[in-house]
């Protein structure tokens, strides 16, 4: 066998080789979703709690679950080692309880940030934290063990 064959059978297994680990890296290749910020309209609860939501924090409007009424605004910010989260709801008064608020990362990290008191005809949670729970992304605003708001930043 001459050094042309030899070279020619070697190109020929390295491009073998080449397609063989493309194909698995590009397999195993995980796509992240795009994520694309949308304006959030928070006009009509800043107007009913005489409360302006400032242009540098992040917004999300939070969804009312099924077999509830209601609506929600949550933002987050950590700036200068502090982490502040409000909520602001326009949610029926409950016949028993009181609205418990969580900020979740996964189930099994999840953070109480305390219940949202009554404020101005609707409710309001401010919660500020030493703490940076800016991997916390999702938003929950509980009645007893029933989500009645949810949303992700």
């Amino acid at each position: 066998m001459g050094r042309k064959e030899m070279f020619v059978g070697l190109f020929v297994i390295l491009v073998v080789l080449g397609i063989v680990f493309g194909v698995k890296k590009a397999k195993e290749a995980k796509i992240k979703p795009l994520s694309i910020p949308t304006p959030v309209e928070t006009q009509p609860l800043e107007s009913k709690f005489s409360f302006i939501i400032p242009d540098d924090v992040e917004k999300i409007n939070l969804q009312v679950a099924f077999g509830f009424e209601g609506q929600g605004v949550a933002t987050r910010k950590f700036a200068g080692g502090v982490f502040s989260h409000i909520i602001m709801a326009d949610l029926p008064e409950p016949a028993l309880g009181n609205y418990q608020t969580w900020l979740i990362k996964d189930d099994a990290n999840k953070v109480s940030t305390g219940a949202l008191r009554m404020a101005k005809g609707g409710y309001l949670l401010e919660f500020t934290s030493n703490t940076d729970y800016f991997d916390y992304k999702k938003v929950e605003v509980k009645l007893g063990e029933k989500i009645v708001l949810t949303g992700s930043f």
